[in-house]
């Protein structure tokens, strides 16, 4: 008993020490994790061994993907407003469960039918739930740090498909494809569900704290001065409403550009080993530059998170929509372990850059006060995409054999994309004052 006293006791005063917010991202970062089993890097990695055992076309594999999605971009906009009234810590827990229980039915799947059904809840328990619930959370618990602490959560959930794509690679191989969905399951839980129950609070005022853990005198409006060079928080975290945001053209174009964007970065991924093979690869080759892939969307979202607190987040969106149309430029015609490779990491830096930058701009823009509800609306739209590019992807390969004529269509759209950020200037909140 003295033992579990002088750890709590321990604990108690490291809480004392370190701002709680850094506690919360830590538990988002377990979540997010986790949630690399349900990651379009990690299925790819499935699609040969699974479509050898039962038969199933590509186009069959990618439909479960959109099914998914489909459910959890209507799911997000309503967590999303969950998110900002009663915090994310039962969205975490629910929708990691969920994402836990499909992995063990997937283990045991015999039909189509069955993988379709628990393939979905898992996508649909990673889009509607787990991505809404990580960063809205730690962006309402930082300002001054928000960049830093977002793309370390992020950073984290990255480094999950980076460490499971070649472990779940090896224990196929060893054990075959339903240990590897066990496996991944039993991850989620313990990493994933327990740490989000036990730490994840809505928001620092809840617990008698400041944001960032700062103390600092309000300013006349009651509003901290924290920072006010800080493009990611500023120092006035303005309070707008749902209304207002949906009003601003700015909310339409980011929006818009997102969903168009993921159509181009879902449509790769998912059929980016079976590609590769095509084009000459080894299989180990090509699970290879998933992890290329994954390492190189790592390092840019640490790098780009954390300068987001020095540089505007919607010029390094705009820089990785430019980056995503290079890289559709090489695959097109990437034949060789170089040429995947170069692709990985062009692709990576460009997709991880996004997904971070995405809710640290809506931030940036609009404070922390309806972020999941604006997140929620926008990750919808996000989800909508990444289920059209990788089902469009499968059909252009059943119509014709190739994948070229859909890649070429991504690197349009990408570019497309890239013109619709350019015009999404900071809004300006019009509030009316007594006169």
């Amino acid at each position: 008993m003295g033992i579990v006293s002088r750890a709590c006791w321990w604990l108690h005063g490291l809480k004392e020490r370190i701002y709680y917010g850094w506690f919360v991202a830590v538990a988002a970062a377990g979540a997010e994790f986790g949630n690399a089993a349900s990651a379009i890097a990690i299925l790819t990695v499935f699609v040969n061994p699974m479509t050898d055992e039962f038969g199933w076309s590509r186009t069959q594999i990618s439909g479960a993907t959109s099914v998914g999605a489909i459910f959890g971009a209507a799911l997000a906009p309503f967590t999303g407003r969950l998110v900002d009234r009663f915090g994310s810590r039962l969205i975490l827990a629910v929708g990691g469960l969920a994402l836990a229980a499909s992995c063990f039915y997937l283990a045991a799947a015999q039909t189509l039918v069955g993988f379709y059904i628990a393939f979905s809840i898992a996508r649909t328990a990673d889009q509607g739930m787990i991505k809404i619930g990580t960063l809205p959370v730690v962006a309402k618990w930082f300002q001054v740090y928000r960049g830093r602490a977002m793309a370390m959560v992020s950073f984290i959930g990255l480094l999950g498909v980076i460490v499971m794509a070649p472990v779940v690679h090896m224990v196929i191989d060893a054990w075959g494809w339903r240990v590897a969905w066990v496996m991944l399951g039993s991850i989620m839980i313990l990493i994933g569900v327990l740490p989000s129950v036990l730490i994840v609070r809505r928001q620092p005022e809840d617990m008698g704290l400041t944001i960032d853990g700062i103390t600092a005198a309000p300013s006349p409006d009651g509003v901290l001065d924290l920072n006010e060079d800080n493009p990611t928080g500023g120092g006035t975290d303005q309070t707008w409403s749902l209304r207002l945001v949906i009003r601003t053209p700015t909310f339409w174009l980011i929006l818009v550009s997102l969903f168009v964007i993921s159509i181009a970065n879902a449509g790769v991924v998912l059929h980016l080993i079976p590609h590769l093979t095509e084009q000459g690869l080894s299989e180990g080759s090509a699970v290879g530059a998933i992890s290329v892939f994954s390492a190189s969307a790592a390092a840019a979202t640490l790098l780009l998170g954390i300068l987001t607190e020095r540089v505007s987040p919607r010029l390094m969106m705009l820089l990785g929509y430019m980056l995503a149309a290079s890289a559709m430029f090489v695959l097109i015609n990437a034949d060789t372990i170089l040429e995947a490779y170069l692709f990985a990491v062009i692709q990576g830096a460009a997709a991880g850059g996004i997904n971070v930058l995405a809710p640290i701009l809506l931030a940036s823009y609009y404070g922390r006060w309806v972020l999941g509800s604006i997140y929620g609306i926008v990750r919808s739209a996000q989800v909508v995409g990444f289920a059209t590019g990788t089902l469009l992807s499968g059909i252009v390969y059943d119509a014709t054999g190739s994948y070229r004529n859909a890649f070429e269509s991504f690197l349009v759209i990408a570019v497309a994309s890239s013109t619709l950020m350019l015009l999404a200037r900071r809004p300006t909140l019009m509030t009316t004052r007594p006169g």
